[in-house]
C-alpha cells in the first residue's frame, strides 16, 4: 500500500479514534467521575485506534502478543506528548487553548503515525 493511503487511512482512523473518546467521555461524564469517565473513554478509544490501525491503516492480519504490548507503550507515551505539549503551549498563553489543542494533536498524531508504522506494525520479513 502506498504511503498517502497509509496516511489518509491512518488519518481517518484519528478523526474516528478521537470521535469516540470524545462521545463516550460526554456520555459518562454525567454519572461518573471525570478521572474515571476520561480512562475509560481513552481505553475506547485506545482499544478502536489498534483495531483500525492494525487492520485497516496497516493491514496486519497476524496475530502478536508483543505488537499489543508495542501499542500500550507507544499509546502511552503519546499520551504524555500529547498531555505535556497541551501544557506546554497553555503555560505561555493560558488563553491559547484552541492552539493548544491543536498543537497536541498534530504533535501526536505525527508521532504515533511514525512508531505505529516503523515499530508497532512492523511488517514482518
Amino acid at each position: 500500500m502506498s504511503q498517502s493511503k497509509e496516511i489518509i487511512r491512518f488519518s481517518i482512523t484519528g478523526i474516528l479514534v478521537v470521535a469516540t473518546d470524545v462521545s463516550i467521555y460526554y456520555l459518562l461524564i454525567r454519572f461518573l467521575p471525570s478521572a474515571i469517565a476520561k480512562g475509560i473513554s481513552f481505553t475506547c478509544g485506545g482499544i478502536a485506534a489498534y483495531l483500525l490501525n492494525k487492520y485497516w491503516t496497516f493491514k496486519q492480519e497476524e496475530k502478536s502478543t508483543s505488537e499489543i504490548f508495542r501499542f500500550v507503550f507507544a499509546n502511552s507515551l503519546a499520551l504524555g506528548i500529547n498531555i505535556g505539549s497541551n501544557e506546554a503551549i497553555l503555560y505561555i498563553d493560558k488563553q491559547a487553548v484552541f492552539l493548544a489543542l491543536s498543537i497536541a494533536t498534530a504533535t501526536t498524531a505525527v508521532f504515533t503515525f511514525i512508531v505505529f508504522k516503523f515499530w508497532v506494525f512492523k511488517l514482518k520479513g
